[in-house]
């Protein structure tokens, strides 16, 4: 499974959500959109019209995606088996 979290240094929600899956130790790759060019034109490209972050892509070993806008641990939990 691999997990991209889009976010920025100062959004709340991000540093929440980031901290809950370090607790689950779910590893996952962050990109910092405020400070990444690169991870902002990514972002751009998935983020399906929204500019809110946290927005999470989740693809599963067969390649299918799951995108989370926001910490809605509910989804999250379901999604990730836990």
């Amino acid at each position: 499974m691999n997990i991209t979290i889009y976010s920025t240094t100062t959004c709340a929600f991000c540093h929440v959500l980031t901290a809950w899956l370090d607790k689950e130790k779910i590893i996952y790759t962050k990109k910092n959109t405020d400070e990444d060019s690169a991870a902002l034109a990514e972002f751009m490209s998935v983020n399906e019209g929204s500019l809110s972050v946290p927005f999470t892509v989740i693809k599963d070993d067969s390649g299918n995606e799951t995108k989370i806008l926001g910490f809605d641990q509910a989804k999250f939990r379901q999604t990730l088996g836990l």
